[in-house]
C-alpha cells in the first residue's frame, strides 16, 4: 500500500508537463488566430502555435 502513492506521484509528475504543454499550445494558437483574424490551420507551427515564416505574396488574396 505504501508503494501505491509513489506510483501516483510519478505518474502525476509525468503527465502534468504534457497537460500544460497542450494548454499553452492552445493559448498561443488562439492568440495568433485572433491577431490575424482568420483560421490559420495550415500556417501555424504545430510545436509552438505561432505563425511560420511565409512569403507575403503567397498569403495575399488578389
Amino acid at each position: 500500500m505504501s508503494e501505491e502513492w509513489i506510483t501516483r506521484i510519478i505518474l502525476l509528475a509525468m503527465m502534468l508537463p504534457m497537460i500544460f504543454y497542450f494548454i499553452a499550445l492552445g493559448i498561443n494558437t488562439r492568440k495568433t488566430e485572433d491577431m490575424y483574424k482568420r483560421d490559420m490551420t495550415y500556417e501555424l507551427n504545430p510545436f509552438t502555435g505561432t505563425k511560420m515564416p511565409v512569403k507575403e505574396k503567397e498569403t495575399k488574396i488578389d
